[in-house]
């Protein structure tokens, strides 16, 4: 069975671009609603088109693309199951897109959002059989694993929710309950342990010293960490004494598992760190700092004053989002689809749009820091929403250049093949 083209994996990865822009897009009109009148659209619904749209359209279908190209360069024919999948996914996503920014939860919304974890269950599971039998090395097989269960068990958060929304159940904190449980099987499960597969994928290759025991204990610690970890996101409700404990714990572990990855990634970077494209190594750079200090927010959110602030305070809980989901995730997956070729390199315009891009999101994170600080927020109180809107039009900036030079390239190279004789 012959598996899917190089080609096929760099259009997918351009079409996860694109619709990163979409992403920005919804984000720019956010902040353009909270920094001007816009009665033509209802904020609320934006919002939850934006988030389910960046969560299943842009990074979901960025690792979906990662992963099964790695299990492709394993030598294992990947079938055209994953290119069906791919499309039902991508309905699924612009379904969401649509839906929600029109009628917020409705009947098509909560159809579609059912339907997309349908389909990532399908994927999982499909994935979890086609890697066993793969020459995929068996510690990138567990990091995947533990992605796809994690993705799995972030299904039920949704499935909470709509049957919350759809009985009108006044009921905040179990809201909150299933919502936290979505998030943090998606951000802490999916996502991370779907990034960290493919940082060992890479480190695999350069057979980095130390990197079997650091790497397994990292792992250990890092998977046995995330369950109980969910802890974390309910400490500011004043839970039981026991809730509090199991949140320490996963605290504890976590720290001790950023230990372990500093020292492998310290001790190792000078074996594969130079032969990596300049881009990659900014982005993963970035994306390591983001992630250190997202380990350590989780770890400090188990002080009770820190954790009410953490999780009741809406500046602090979308600056950390974007903390994840821009600066460890986004910035991982775009160094890793660069490193692979997987994007077309070598343009100005591509090298712009990527230096005006990571300004927009170190700008941003910058300003939400700055409005979840209320001493500091007071003196520019007035003008953050506009300088906010500022930071999202420059991320916005960036990704359309980076998608406009991945169309220019794509043509250049198609036009640099020469016809058939």
């Amino acid at each position: 069975m012959q598996g899917l083209s190089f080609e096929k994996f760099r259009r997918w990865s351009v079409l996860s671009l694109l619709n990163l822009v979409l992403v920005s897009v919804l984000g720019l009109l956010l902040r353009y609603k909270i920094a001007f009148p816009l009665k033509a659209i209802n904020y609320n619904f934006l919002l939850e088109a934006h988030s389910h749209f960046a969560f299943s359209g842009w990074l979901s279908t960025a690792i979906f693309t990662a992963l099964v190209y790695i299990l492709s360069q394993s030598g294992y024919p990947v079938g055209k199951i994953y290119s069906i999948l791919f499309l039902l996914a991508q309905t699924a996503s612009f379904g969401m897109l649509l839906s929600f920014a029109f009628e917020g939860y409705g009947l098509l919304s909560i159809f579609f959002s059912l339907l997309f974890i349908v389909f990532s269950w399908w994927f999982a599971i499909r994935y979890w059989n086609d890697s066993n039998k793969s020459d995929l090395p068996s510690a990138i097989k567990r990091w995947a694993k533990a992605a796809l269960l994690f993705f799995v068990l972030s299904g039920t958060g949704i499935f909470l929710l709509v049957y919350i929304k759809s009985h009108r159940l006044s009921a905040p904190d179990l809201y909150y309950s299933a919502m936290y449980l979505f998030l943090h099987f998606q951000y802490n499960g999916w996502f991370s342990f779907g990034a960290l597969a493919l940082f060992f994928y890479t480190t695999h290759r350069y057979k980095l010293p130390g990197e079997r025991n650091k790497g397994r204990m990292f792992f250990l610690l890092m998977v046995t960490a995330c369950i109980p970890a969910y802890c974390l996101s309910m400490l500011w409700m004043n839970p039981p004494e026991w809730v509090f404990v199991i949140a320490a714990v996963a605290a504890i572990l976590q720290l001790w598992a950023l230990i372990v990855f500093v020292q492998l990634v310290t001790r190792s970077i000078a074996h594969w760190s130079v032969s990596m494209p300049l881009q990659t190594r900014l982005f993963w750079g970035l994306s390591f700092i983001a992630f250190i200090i997202k380990l350590i927010l989780q770890a400090l959110s188990v002080i009770p004053a820190l954790g009410r602030l953490a999780f009741g305070f809406r500046p602090v809980i979308i600056a950390y989002l974007h903390l994840v989901l821009l600066g460890f995730i986004s910035f991982f997956l775009i160094g890793f689809f660069i490193k692979e070729r997987l994007f077309y390199q070598g343009s100005g315009l591509w090298k712009n749009g990527i230096a005006i891009f990571i300004t927009g999101v170190l700008l941003n994170e910058v300003l939400l820091v700055i409005q979840a600080s209320p001493a500091i927020n007071d003196s520019i109180g007035s003008i953050a929403p506009v300088l906010l809107f500022t930071a999202a039009t420059i991320i916005f900036g960036g990704v359309a250049l980076m998608f406009i030079a991945q169309l220019l390239l794509k043509k250049n190279a198609e036009s640099e093949i020469p016809a058939p004789k």
